[in-house]
């Protein structure tokens, strides 16, 4: 909820710095060379300010990510509720759950590699973490692609034999 929240506050405010509209509850502050954007709301009492730059833009395409993540997430889950699991449907959802969760290993390691090229030290820390869970998974479901093919193949068989 929260992070929806700050979500369309900062698209707000990227509009108010950028297009120079006027919106309310939202103030756009400078020190030094670094601009930054407050959001006020009234209501409750929240008073949130953070950094203008690329991190809102990566806030955006990390929830953009994530909400077509778990919209893929619940087609995969509705693979085990059909009537027929060993279909060509079935394969096309869990190749692209299994595509889908390479994206965030590969920007990882892009990120840890252009780390260690900037700053000359390699370490491990939590946003990585999130990585490797997406690498177990994207193992699993390799393993369960694998399964459902065979699965497919020898549904296709039997039903050529009848």
């Amino acid at each position: 909820m929260f992070a929806s929240f700050v979500l369309l506050f900062s698209i707000l405010s990227f509009f108010e710095y950028f297009f120079e509209w006027n919106i309310p509850m939202v103030e756009i502050s400078k020190k030094g060379e670094d601009s930054y954007a407050s959001l006020k709301v009234p209501f409750i009492q929240l008073f949130v300010k953070f950094l203008l730059s690329y991190t809102v833009i990566l806030l955006w395409f990390t929830m953009i990510f994530y909400a077509i993540y778990f919209y893929v997430l619940q087609t995969f889950f509705q693979i085990f509720i059909a009537e027929k699991t060993f279909t060509q449907n079935s394969i096309k959802k869990l190749t692209l759950f299994y595509k889908l969760n390479f994206i965030p290993v590969i920007i990882g390691f892009l990120g840890v590699i252009l780390r260690y090229i900037i700053y000359g030290n390699l370490y491990f820390d939590e946003p990585h973490f999130f990585v490797l869970i997406h690498l177990i998974v994207a193992f699993f479901l390799y393993l369960y692609l694998d399964l459902i093919k065979k699965g497919n193949s020898i549904q296709q068989e039997n039903d050529l034999t009848i």
